[in-house]
């Protein structure tokens, strides 16, 4: 047993230990343990909001991709016919029509312009309404230095589609390490999954510089110490995304990437165990509420065997009472 926990441990990444711990107890399956139906399907609504998400990033690509093919027509298409574009300078351009000549402007101006568009977030306010943020790095023409930008994007969704409504620029240094994993900063605490006889309790915490959220994770079966793992989460300035790295008291180690998704987290994690064994999954981590969230795994993959999806609901963990 303690092989194949230590496998998954790695396979998943450090986060996935309080979603491993319950399915190894013994006996029947424990309270906090649920395997996912159907494969791992979500609820309708959480379907709904993906699909919303997938659509606004697929229009964010589409952007990106008019832009550095300087096609200010497409660009235009993207916004509503009363659309607003806010520029840097404070001016106000209403309308496909404006929208398409001040793009075109742009492009005359610079004509080897090109940018790239590092997305942070997307908000929904409701069904049809959603906030995107994130920062640009605009080089004006090959060999300048690059010119960072934050942006904001309000969306609307009109007959089945969406559309930005309001894209407002404004001037700013790219994000710090720490700004970066603010989205993060609510796994800060301490964290306990009780599956009977298998207990996983964890703590997290930022790192002394700020730029790192560090996990220790302490495994427990039938009362006694399985395992400790630590996980240090940051930001990957050169894939431009959020990483995370984890190592084991067996001598194991992984690593996953994350990616945001709605209110939660798509998490791609590997690991390989001491002797060599190698593992991977899919990972998802969904925040309910201030004091708990859910975790979810699929497509595992544990020494080429193919695992069963589970579901693990985790709670923080009450202070302890005064003295």
């Amino acid at each position: 047993m303690r092989r194949n926990v230590l496998m998954l441990v790695l396979a998943w990444g450090a986060v996935a230990v309080v979603a491993l711990a319950p399915h190894f107890g013994s006996g029947p399956r424990e309270a906090g343990a649920a395997p996912v139906q159907g494969g791992g399907s979500a609820p309708r609504a959480d379907n709904a909001r993906a699909n919303d998400e997938a659509a606004i990033r697929a229009n964010v690509e589409a952007f990106v991709k008019a832009y550095n093919a300087h096609d200010p027509k497409a660009i235009a298409a993207l916004f509503t016919p009363e659309g607003v574009l806010v520029q840097k300078d404070g001016d106000v351009v209403e309308g496909r029509t404006q929208i398409e000549q001040a793009f075109a402007a742009v492009f005359a101006n610079a004509p080897k312009c090109y940018l790239e568009v590092y997305l942070d977030q997307i908000r929904f306010l409701g069904p049809d309404l959603a906030v995107e943020t994130g920062h640009t790095k605009e080089i004006e023409a090959p060999g300048e230095s690059p010119e960072s930008d934050r942006y904001t994007v309000l969306h609307v969704k009109r007959d089945g589609k969406w559309y930005m409504a309001l894209a407002r620029d404004s001037e700013g240094e790219e994000p710090s390490h720490h700004e970066r994993l603010q989205p993060l900063a609510w796994m800060v605490g301490d964290w306990i999954d009780d599956g009977g006889s298998t207990v996983v309790r964890s703590t997290c915490k930022w790192s002394d510089c700020g730029n790192y959220l560090l996990q220790e994770f302490q495994l427990e079966i039938a009362g006694e110490h399985a395992m400790n793992v630590s996980q240090r989460i940051g930001w990957d300035p050169l894939a431009k995304q959020i990483r995370a790295w984890v190592f084991d008291s067996e001598g194991g180690y992984g690593e996953s990437r994350w990616v945001r998704s709605g209110q939660g987290w798509i998490i791609k994690a590997t690991g390989v165990r001491a002797d060599g064994g190698t593992g991977s999954a899919t990972n998802i981590l969904v925040p309910a509420g201030n004091d708990g969230y859910v975790f979810r795994s699929t497509d595992r993959i544990v020494g080429g065997e193919a695992m069963p999806p589970m579901e693990v609901k985790v709670v923080r963990k009450p202070p302890q009472p005064k003295p």
